[in-house]
C-alpha cells in the first residue's frame, strides 16, 4: 500500500480542504491565498481569493474574500473537523500584477485588506504573512505540520 501523501491543486477562485499527510498547493498573483490549519485535528485548507467583494450574480462564493472566507471557515469546521478556537491563518500573494496606462493596479492590496478584516472579525489569528511585490507566488501547505512552503518566482523558497 502506498503511504505517500496526495498533493491537491487549488484552482483560481477555489478552495480545498485536506487531512494529514496530504498537501495543498496553489499559484498566486494579485490573488490572496489563505491557508487555514488546525494543529490539533491536523486538517488544513487553502482558499484562493480573486477579488475582495462579491458583486453581481456570480454564484461562486470562493472567488471573493467576502463572502468566500466566512464560507470557507464554516466548511473547514463542518466538513474538515477543525475547531474555530484552534484555527491558524497564513496569507500569501496580493502582488501588483496588472498595469493600466502606466500605473500598477493594486487589487492585491485590496484583497489583503479584506482578508485581514474578515479573519480579525472571525477571531482567527494570522501567524504568518508574505504579501505584496510584483511577482507571482507558489505556495504549498503541509497538513501534517501546518508549514507553508512559499516561493516567489525568481527567489529562494521560504517556510512559514
Amino acid at each position: 500500500m502506498n503511504d505517500a501523501p496526495n498533493i491537491y491543486t487549488v484552482g483560481v477562485g477555489d478552495a480545498k480542504i485536506a487531512r494529514a499527510p496530504n498537501q495543498l498547493k496553489t499559484l498566486l498573483g494579485s490573488c490572496i491565498g489563505i491557508a487555514l490549519y488546525d494543529p490539533i485535528a491536523k486538517v488544513g485548507g487553502i482558499l484562493h481569493v480573486m477579488l475582495p467583494k462579491k458583486t453581481g450574480n456570480d454564484q461562486k462564493l470562493t472567488k471573493y474574500a467576502d463572502p468566500g472566507l466566512p464560507f470557507f471557515i464554516g466548511q473547514i469546521i463542518k466538513n474538515g473537523g477543525a475547531s474555530k478556537n484552534t484555527l491558524l491563518a497564513k496569507i500569501f500573494g496580493g502582488a501588483k500584477m496588472f498595469e493600466t496606462a502606466g500605473k500598477l493596479i493594486n487589487i492585491g492590496e485590496k484583497n489583503e485588506q479584506e482578508v485581514r478584516r474578515i479573519l480579525k472579525e472571525e477571531g482567527i489569528k494570522i501567524v504568518a504573512a508574505k504579501t505584496g511585490g510584483t511577482k507571482g507566488y507558489n505556495i504549498a501547505l503541509d497538513t501534517t505540520t501546518g508549514n507553508v512552503e512559499c516561493r516567489i518566482f525568481g527567489e529562494a523558497i521560504c517556510i512559514y
